[in-house]
């Protein structure tokens, strides 16, 4: 299996060209802003607004500023870049400088759900981060992720793909990642309004 240590060897130009080369501002791109506001209204009306949840590479903080707009008051982000995190932390939550290879600033079961938009398809090690998110989640935690499916993009910016088993046909096989995780029940629905792309909901418990 390809992994992304295949593609750029070094860590650290990994990490410089995810904060440089393949840094963007969702801010800027009004459709991928209402995408990702439309996956939200869609996936976290229903929820109780005093969850506490993590939205991991949270970028400049357009989700943010919609879980804002629902009255959720328990929100943390993580950001690594930046500039990203000065946004970010516009929405008035708390906003983390961290690694998402590296959560250990939570402690485990920290977390009632933990949201991820297409973010996991840019991990160096994504098997590394869905365990780190599974420590992080309560045991009845819920994580929710957004990926590109079918995933076409640059390997050298979506290198994680190939352990994601996103560059594949078969949703199916991204699901087998998540139960090998250790998550009891796995979903997937096929959307398309910003592009192709896979939404997942993973739950430690059945």
């Amino acid at each position: 299996m390809l992994n992304y240590s295949d593609i750029v060897p070094d860590y650290s130009d990994y990490l410089n060209r995810q904060i440089t080369k393949y840094m963007s501002h969702e801010r800027d791109n009004q459709h991928w802003e209402d995408g990702q506001k439309r996956y939200i209204l869609n996936k976290f009306n229903g929820y109780s607004r005093d969850m506490k949840i993590l939205d991991i590479a949270c970028g400049d903080g357009v989700g943010l500023r919609v879980f804002r707009e629902l009255g959720f008051r328990d929100i943390i982000g993580v950001e690594y870049q930046d500039d990203k995190i000065a946004n970010a932390k516009l929405s008035g939550y708390p906003v983390i400088k961290a690694d998402m290879h590296d959560l250990s600033v939570f402690s485990n079961q920290s977390f009632d759900i933990v949201y991820s938009s297409h973010t996991l398809e840019h991990a160096y090690y994504p098997i590394k981060v869905l365990k780190e998110l599974y420590r992080i989640l309560k045991s009845v935690g819920i994580l929710q992720v957004v990926l590109p499916f079918i995933d076409i993009g640059p390997d050298d910016a979506h290198g994680g793909k190939y352990e994601l088993k996103t560059y594949q046909t078969d949703p199916m096989l991204v699901v087998d990642v998540f139960k090998s995780i250790g998550f009891k029940s796995v979903f997937f629905e096929i959307d398309s309004f910003r592009e192709p792309e896979l939404w997942v909901t993973s739950n430690k418990e059945t």
